[in-house]
Order: C-alpha cells, then sequence, then structure tokens
C-alpha cells in the first residue's frame, strides 16, 4: 500500500500556463499545474484551449478568465518610449477667447429650438373654445 496522503481528484480546465501545462481545479477550488518535480500552487493562465483543440493566447481570445488564475494587467509601452516629450502646442487659433470669456462660445451648427417665456397657449385653450 502507499504510504502518505491519497491523491487529490483534479479536473482540468481549458487554460494553461505560460510554459503550456494545464491548469487543473482540485476538488477543494484551488489550481495546481503538474510539474516535473511534483504540484506547483498558484499558476497564472497565459493560453487557452478553444473547443476545436488549437491553443490561443489569452491576449486575443476574449475568455473570462477566473480571479484566482487571472494575470495581472500589462501596461502597454509607449512607442517613443525613452525619448523626450515634444513642447507644449499651446491654444489652437480662435479658442483662445473661449478661455478666457464669461459666455459660453457659441456651439457650430444649427441653433437649437428654445421656447420663448410665455409661449403660446396649448392644449384646450390653444383652441379658443369658449
Amino acid at each position: 500500500m502507499p504510504r502518505g496522503r491519497p491523491a487529490v481528484p483534479k479536473a482540468p480546465t481549458k487554460f494553461m500556463n505560460k510554459k503550456r501545462r494545464v491548469i487543473m481545479m482540485t476538488a477543494e477550488g484551488k489550481y495546481v499545474v503538474k510539474t516535473d518535480k511534483g504540484m506547483a500552487y498558484n499558476p497564472k493562465a497565459a493560453f487557452v484551449k478553444s473547443p476545436g483543440g488549437t491553443v490561443r493566447t489569452l491576449t486575443n481570445s476574449g475568455a473570462r478568465v477566473p480571479t484566482a488564475i487571472r494575470p495581472k494587467a500589462v501596461r502597454k509601452i509607449r512607442s517613443n518610449s525613452g525619448k523626450a516629450r515634444g513642447a507644449y502646442a499651446g491654444v489652437k487659433m480662435g479658442m483662445l477667447p473661449g478661455l478666457f470669456s464669461p459666455k459660453p462660445m457659441r456651439r457650430v451648427g444649427r441653433p437649437r429650438k428654445y421656447l420663448v417665456s410665455p409661449g403660446p397657449k396649448m392644449g384646450l385653450a390653444g383652441m379658443k373654445i369658449y
């Protein structure tokens, strides 16, 4: 008879870690990966297996990953990283009065309809029924 604790049953998920090892879930709800040296706990998903069997990266798959194995969001690096930024552009021509005038700038396009203060009589009063 083998010594030690009996093996806990593990159900494979459709997710894989960065070494393309299948992430499995134990009966207690913990995620593990089988390695050469034994079990590795707390893996992070990097790939997902499609129903057809193709392995895709998580970035372009749109798969919903459980929070326990979801990788940390990676910030996208600027294309011109390390270079000095350009000079401040300033205000465009024609926009300067809008910054300092107390009235808001008039919008371009058709003027909006607005009701004149007393307004016309509506309903039965507008029909002049005596």
